[in-house]
């Protein structure tokens, strides 16, 4: 009788424990299936193929800059922390984890610098500005680059040892709303364009946008970036000195 009871309980249990495995293996399945069903928009140039992605600032008011240069947190602990929807990388620093050009911000301030390659500003007043030139007491503001557009117009870039690497922009758009966009290979994320195709490649994307970027900046890419929107989150390889971030 017992090795019978013994035998039912057995039985059971491993009916049981086949059919929780199965149905967390079914899940799990399910789970990475909607995860990786999303496909990005993409563009061609130069016979590769780039995803992009992107987000419109359309209340500045919900808009902050946050400083990361010495504290290295992921990018993760702070889109959590600070409940950011979406968010992107700032600018560069150097070599002494302090930014390379002019930030501003709540809590810091540097100066400004002459560079041939952060030639430009990104900055926050009562309206968003992408251009050579600083506006007049902005609440917000990185100094980046290269330049890639300018009202409207393609600049030409002249890049040494040029890269292919994942690529972050600010923008204004037709509207003179502020766009952020990341540009990257769909395969891997990881990867992008050379620096210097970015005007034409941004000027291919605009066919699709319905407020095209009449204005762009480049910003920090490549290992130390990250980006994020409703659609998509791409972490950061190593530490990214500042993010945007767009709260609800």
């Amino acid at each position: 009788m017992k090795k019978i009871i013994f035998i039912i309980l057995l039985v059971c249990s491993l009916y049981l424990f086949f059919r929780f495995t199965l149905h967390k293996e079914k899940l799990s399945i399910n789970n990475y299936q909607l995860i990786t069903t999303y496909s990005s928009p993409t563009v061609s140039w130069n016979d590769i193929t780039y995803a992009y992605e992107y987000f419109e600032v359309k209340d500045l008011s919900k808009l902050t800059l946050i400083a990361n240069f010495t504290a290295k947190k992921s990018s993760d602990e702070i889109l959590q922390k600070n409940n950011c929807t979406s968010a992107i990388n700032g600018g560069y620093y150097d070599t002494n984890n302090k930014p390379l050009g002019l930030f501003i911000n709540q809590t810091l301030k540097t100066p400004a610098i002459d560079s041939a390659l952060v030639n430009g500003y990104i900055a926050v007043t009562t309206n968003p500005t992408v251009a050579f030139d600083l506006p007049d007491n902005p609440k917000i503001a990185v100094q980046t680059g290269p330049m890639l557009l300018s009202e409207g117009k393609k600049l030409k870039l002249a890049i040494k040892n040029d890269e292919y690497a994942r690529r972050m922009i600010a923008g204004i758009s037709s509207k003179g709303t502020l766009i952020f966009m990341t540009i990257f290979t769909p395969e891997t994320k990881v990867q992008g364009p050379q620096l210097g195709d970015l005007p034409d490649i941004i000027q291919q994307i605009n066919i699709a946008l319905p407020n095209p970027i009449i204005s762009a900046i480049n910003l920090d890419g490549g290992n130390a970036s990250m980006f994020k929107n409703t659609d998509i989150y791409i972490p950061e390889v190593s530490s990214v000195g500042s993010i945007f971030c767009l709260h609800e």
